[in-house]
């Protein structure tokens, strides 16, 4: 991580290599309070092979999904939505999805802490 100092603004720029910030829990790069030593916003990159499934429940946070590449379903028991690269969704914080790679995909997922809580 390189930190830069504004000295005019009084304002803190961080750089961050995402690959250096995987999670084994998630399987996916995460700068969040982890990084960042705060708790207010988190960026996600993820990658799915074809036909790969993965849970996304924003379990309390505001997310929106970004597939940067590929083709996915977004699924749950009243939602069925085609994404297509460079198409976003907003997920309910309260919502569970299921995520389905039908080609290989690239996705971010962009959120913040909607109440304050610990992780």
């Amino acid at each position: 991580m390189l930190e830069i100092q504004d000295a005019d603004h009084g304002g803190k720029v961080r750089k961050f290599r995402i690959r250096e910030h995987y999670s084994e829990k998630y399987h996916e790069y995460i700068i969040g309070s982890t990084a960042t030593g705060r708790h207010g916003v988190y960026l996600v990159y993820g990658e799915a092979a074809a036909n790969e499934e993965r849970q996304m429940a924003p379990d309390g946070h505001d997310e929106i999904l970004l597939l940067l590449e590929g083709e996915a379903l977004l699924l749950n028991s009243d939602t069925r939505i085609e994404l297509a690269g460079e198409e976003a969704v907003y997920l309910d914080p309260h919502g569970v999805f299921t995520f389905v790679a039908l080609r290989d995909c690239r996705y971010m997922v962009a959120g913040t802490h909607i109440t304050p809580h610990e992780h």
